[in-house]
């Protein structure tokens, strides 16, 4: 089954989160319309977590388990590896490079932080040396989750549903000072949980089409609202409620209405990862240049379509190329 409007989902979510940095460039004076816009905007991230939680589920329900449990869940770690690290290695030690700062991370704290940064260990700096890798803590914590849940077989989801929510529960209740134990016991964790909960769903229960319908409009609506902070949430569990929603939509897409989906979007949904984890140096590159008024819109969007562009290189060059490469390599 084509997972199109998932795939679409994915390219909006990166944007989402590209133009929440990018926001600052249609701030006009007497109307900050990019924090109205996207303040919000890094919101994409636990669509990102949703989606992942799905993704993770759905392309292993099939699984043999009548194969070595060891064997299995060492093809899952190599496709794991082979899909996040390339190009974030890349774009990592790319990162260290503007200002002069490269060699400052081959001693002392700058050493410690490139480390942590390349095992995707969080650090008490809160971000890694390419700073988006936060949450590529997170993925890698739940993939090592993931794969160890594989030896349960059958009753590995009831392994990572129950990890999850104790240690969310315990993190809700303790304050750890470890950056490890912080992200091991984040909330944000279970957002992965639900988007296991949505692949078991949907593959066991048919949805009609009136309540898909409702169900999605009411997603879609309400996350709006949040995006453009027209209904502030600060409860944590009320935002995962309405996020998991607007996930929800876009699956009812592909399994209820069976939508398409337009090639175009479906394509930034590919190049997705690219587009998240390179749109920073794109900022960089263009931050000399001082564009007030009315010229913020067109520069804006000129941003957007040069970070596209860029993305598109790098999903072309690095990450379809070695992806292709490691797999024959590692016989993954």
């Amino acid at each position: 089954m084509k997972l199109n409007n998932l795939q679409i989902l994915r390219g909006i979510s990166a944007l989402l989160v590209c133009c929440f940095h990018f926001r600052e460039t249609i701030n006009l004076p007497g109307l900050d319309l990019g924090d109205i816009l996207f303040k919000k905007g890094s919101i994409g991230v636990p669509v990102f977590f949703i989606i992942s939680g799905f993704i993770m589920a759905f392309t292993t329900q099939k699984i043999n388990f009548s194969k070595d449990s060891f064997q299995q869940i060492t093809l899952f770690y190599k496709r794991r590896v082979i899909r996040i690290v390339p190009l974030y290695y890349l774009l990592t030690f790319a990162a260290m490079i503007p200002g002069g700062s490269f060699f400052l991370y081959f001693h002392g704290a700058g050493l410690y932080e490139l480390i942590h940064s390349l095992l995707f260990l969080p650090t008490k700096k809160e971000f890694p040396v390419l700073f988006l890798g936060w949450s590529l803590n997170f993925e890698m914590f739940f993939y090592l989750i993931f794969g160890l849940s594989l030896f349960f077989k059958e009753k590995r989801y009831y392994f990572i549903a129950g990890f999850f929510i104790l240690t969310s529960i315990l993190g809700y209740f303790i304050h750890f000072e470890s950056p490890y134990l912080r992200m091991v016991t984040h909330s944000l964790n279970l957002y992965f949980v639900v988007g296991i909960l949505f692949s078991l769903l949907l593959n066991k229960f048919t949805i009609p089409k009136n309540w898909a319908a409702l169900l999605s409009v009411t997603g879609i609506v309400l996350f709006t609202l949040v995006l453009l902070s027209i209904i502030p949430i600060d409860n944590d569990m009320i935002k995962l409620a309405i996020i998991s929603l607007f996930v929800f939509s876009f699956l009812t897409f592909d399994y209820v209405f069976q939508f398409k989906g337009n090639k175009a979007f479906i394509f930034l949904g590919d190049i997705s990862y690219s587009l998240y984890l390179s749109h920073p140096f794109v900022e960089i590159a263009l931050k000399r240049f001082k564009v007030e008024g009315y010229l913020s819109f067109p520069f804006f969007l000129f941003k957007i379509a040069m970070v596209v562009i860029v993305a598109s290189l790098l999903y072309y060059f690095v990450e379809k190329r070695v992806t292709n490469y490691l797999k024959i390599k590692l016989k993954a």
